[in-house]
């Protein structure tokens, strides 16, 4: 079975009509087992309250994709394990520590980090840990 680290742009794209919600949920149909730090949760639910504060998403849409994400099979990783990794990616390559807490979780789960952030990815994809990630469209 393939596994993955699940970026939460991409989960968001699951419940939003955006660039790449086709190749998301095509990516989810496939059935991998999905990785994420626990921040992933609440990542997710600030993409879903900007929505809704926008009037881009209504709020009973946006409680709906919440309850779906969290009765997922994901396999949720502790930050503070990976922390002190993710702090050095993002001085190092100057991304935030939401960022690197993503990639760190994926070099130590030997997993993948799926992306659909197009900064995230280029700054990473072109560094010697390009092989941690996978574009969204790649992944399918």
């Amino acid at each position: 079975m393939r596994r993955f680290v699940l970026d939460a742009c991409v989960a968001a794209k699951w419940y939003l009509d955006e660039e790449y919600s086709d190749a998301a949920l095509h990516l989810a149909a496939s059935g991998p087992e999905w990785i994420a730090p626990d921040l992933f949760f609440a990542e997710v639910g600030i993409v879903l309250w900007e929505k809704v504060r926008r009037g881009e998403m209504d709020e009973a849409d946006a409680r709906d994709a919440m309850t779906g994400l969290l009765s997922m099979e994901l396999k949720v990783r502790d930050t503070s394990s990976l922390v002190l990794y993710g702090l050095e990616l993002a001085l190092h390559f100057q991304c935030t520590v939401y960022d690197g807490l993503y990639l760190a979780a994926a070099i130590d789960e030997a997993s993948p980090l799926v992306t659909a952030d197009r900064k995230f990815y280029r700054t990473f994809s072109e560094s010697a840990l390009g092989n941690h990630l996978l574009w969204i469209e790649d992944a399918i």
